[in-house]
């Protein structure tokens, strides 16, 4: 009876083993064949900003190495998590894939209920751009560095404003932290985006804001508005004379990124075609030369596994620190 019954369980695990090389084999093929039809590229904000032109121009890279073409749908919204969450409900064959940027999987979670879970609902593909930052005043301002501004925020505590995207930005988010860290009194001011936040400074509504270099670098070069210093990782190639906040002295930087994801499910050999195609695309000298000169915009390579380690840490910090500013309990 002993010997009967290990014979059935040697056949069904025999059994089992057979469906999972046949079903990893086919996984295999569909990734050689792949893509045999235009696959869906969902673009999480409005046509015709840098996430949308990034994406864009790099999808049509990838087009040219295999011949099939991306069909991009522009689904703005939420801060980015309407277009997250068609991704994470689409079919994971590898024909729907989209932008994604980092606050909607390690900030915006924890603000409100999404209809998908950040760590398990999106397999990464790669970063392809970091968002940089900047902190910028008005042009004739009396303040020409960060340190004069820092000075004359602590002695005017509760008096000096700032401008954002909204709350639980990482512009926004920034701002908090430097206050935080330095015990500065100074209040947020939420706007709709860049064209609100620059007209407030241009106007002296608000002394301060924090954006990208595609929305100020016009006013910087012609001298309305003045840059003090790059919240961002890496000092900006259009405008290297400014210094960041890591060479300040400060430990941390803000921290944002633009990445492709698909649904999770995604057979990982296809995920890998994926990958290696928008990194040889990103690494174009070339491209990136034409990024930075025509829209201010910087490529970057992050590799899926890596950013998927880099977003579960980000996630965990945020909800200590949103807890520690009160904006969630």
């Amino acid at each position: 009876m002993d010997r009967e019954l290990n014979k059935s369980r040697i056949s069904l695990v025999t059994f089992a083993f057979f469906i999972i090389t046949l079903l990893m084999g086919a996984s295999v093929i569909n990734a050689i064949d792949y893509p045999t039809r235009p696959i869906t590229l969902i673009v999480q904000f409005p046509a015709g900003g840098v996430t949308d032109i990034v994406v864009r121009r790099l999808a049509e890279e990838v087009s040219k190495q295999w011949g099939q073409p991306f069909v991009p749908i522009n689904k703005p919204g939420g801060g980015g998590t309407i277009g997250v969450a068609e991704v994470a409900r689409s079919k994971p064959d590898g024909y729907t894939i989209g932008s994604i940027n980092m606050p909607t999987l390690s900030i915006i979670p924890h603000m409100q209920t999404l209809p998908y879970d950040p760590l398990k609902d999106i397999s990464h593909i790669c970063v392809i751009s970091p968002y940089e930052y900047g902190l910028y005043v008005k042009g004739d301002a009396p303040w020409n560095s960060l340190e004069e501004f820092i000075d004359y925020a602590r002695k005017n505590p509760g008096k000096v404003t700032y401008g954002s995207p909204g709350p639980g930005t990482t512009n926004h988010l920034i701002m908090e932290r430097i206050a935080k860290d330095l015990n500065l009194d100074w209040r947020h001011v939420p706007y709709k985006g860049d064209p609100e936040n620059i007209p407030a400074v241009l106007g002296g509504i608000i002394p301060c804001a924090v954006a990208s270099p595609n929305t100020i670098m016009p006013h910087i070069r012609a001298g309305k508005l003045k840059l003090l210093v790059v919240t961002s990782k890496d000092r900006w190639a259009y405008f290297p004379g400014v210094p960041t906040l890591l060479e300040k002295g400060y430990k941390y930087f803000q921290a944002s990124y633009l990445s492709l994801g698909a649904p999770a499910g995604t057979p990982e050999p296809i995920r890998l075609k994926l990958e290696d195609a928008f990194k040889k695309a990103v690494q174009d000298p070339t491209l990136r030369k034409d990024f930075q000169e025509k829209i201010f915009a910087k490529l970057e390579y992050i590799g899926g596994e890596e950013y998927k380690k880099f977003i579960a840490e980000q996630y965990v910090f945020y909800k200590d620190f949103l807890k520690t500013i009160g904006m969630i309990k």
